[in-house]
């Protein structure tokens, strides 16, 4: 891959990419075989987990603003595509988000997404194709009755390396967005003049979790606290990620990080994956929980079945209420 390939992904792409990316090029990760074919699917899978959580959240947002009639098999599918999720589902989410963003003639918050993944109405992109391929790789790994040789690990090692560097190439346009986590607004308001926000800023980019951070006057009040995608430099244009992407200490190893949503059993949590070493995360005993479940709630609410949607709303009433009896109990 080229080198100048390399050092763009690793310091201008968003964090979770970037971060996995970096560790496919250390030492122990260099030579062809079953390691690097590993972190290659991992790469890749983290790649189109945050895309389909991008679009997910865009498509909500489009949908609370302005609703639109969806398929009805989209309402079917939606529950399966956003529980237990996986790296085919990522694919099956994105892909039918976007064709609804182009059968309505929506422009996306990131505008180039949709054609970067699907030509004209539903055509397979090459970024697709590179994405379906490691999805069918990753699957004839992981079964049982599949023994590969160590040459036929090689050769998929080479062939994915390849379908990666497709995905990450096609994807460049990505550095021209912002990705952010707004940590807390102070406020200035001196008589006779108008108050003045301002935001700290920290850029979840590249491949440490040392964010480069910042302070900004703002006219307007961005959320927070909240990992945003913001255009051209222009904090105040943004989209918010959470509740599928938040930033958080409250991991099983205390660690500050990035997680990503990757599950709802409404019987038992809400689970996130971390990015780097933030651990095991789940929401019970968080301090957004509840917040953060009212969010996710609206995902089924919008996009899912009637029924479906009134299972999970019964059980945040259920999480609402045992919050509720805490608290009083607590005072």
């Amino acid at each position: 891959m080229d080198r100048q390939l390399i050092r763009r992904i690793e310091n201008d792409y968003p964090y979770p990419i970037a971060s996995e990316f970096r560790i496919l090029n250390t030492e122990e990760y260099l030579e062809p075989g079953e390691t690097r074919l590993i972190q290659i699917l991992k790469t890749a899978e983290i790649t189109i987990h945050l895309l389909a959580l991008i679009s997910v959240v865009d498509l909500l947002e489009n949908y609370a603003k302005t609703p639109v009639e969806l398929p009805d098999t989209f309402k079917k599918e939606f529950p399966i595509w956003f529980t237990r999720t996986s790296f085919g589902k990522w694919i099956a989410l994105i892909r039918e988000c976007i064709k609804i963003f182009k059968a309505k003639n929506i422009q996306m918050f990131i505008k180039e997404l949709p054609d970067y993944f699907i030509k004209g109405k539903s055509s397979e992109c090459e970024a697709q194709k590179a994405f379906n391929r490691l999805t069918s790789i990753r699957n004839k790994l992981v079964h049982p009755d599949f023994s590969p040789t160590k040459k036929a690990i090689q050769e998929f090692c080479e062939e994915s390396e390849e379908l990666l560097e497709t995905i990450l190439t096609e994807l460049n346009f990505i550095i021209d967005y912002s990705f952010l986590f707004v940590n807390n607004v102070t406020v200035r308001y001196h008589k006779w003049y108008d108050p003045k926000y301002k935001h700290a800023f920290s850029e979840v980019i590249g491949n440490t979790s040392k964010f480069r951070a910042y302070k900004k006057n703002l006219a307007g009040l961005v959320n927070t606290p909240a990992v945003i995608i913001t255009k051209e430099k222009e904090e105040e244009d943004y989209l918010n990620l959470d509740p599928v992407v938040i930033y958080s200490e409250e991991g099983e190893n205390k660690i500050p990080d990035i997680f990503l949503y990757i599950d709802w059993d409404k019987k038992k949590t809400v689970k996130y994956k971390p990015v780097w070493n933030g651990g095991a995360f789940n929401l019970i005993g968080t301090i957004y929980e509840t917040e953060t479940i009212n969010s996710l709630l609206k995902f089924f609410e919008f996009f899912a079945e009637e029924s479906v949607y009134q299972g999970y709303k019964e059980s945040v009433e259920k999480l609402n209420s045992t919050v509720n009896i805490n608290s009083q109990q607590n005072k």
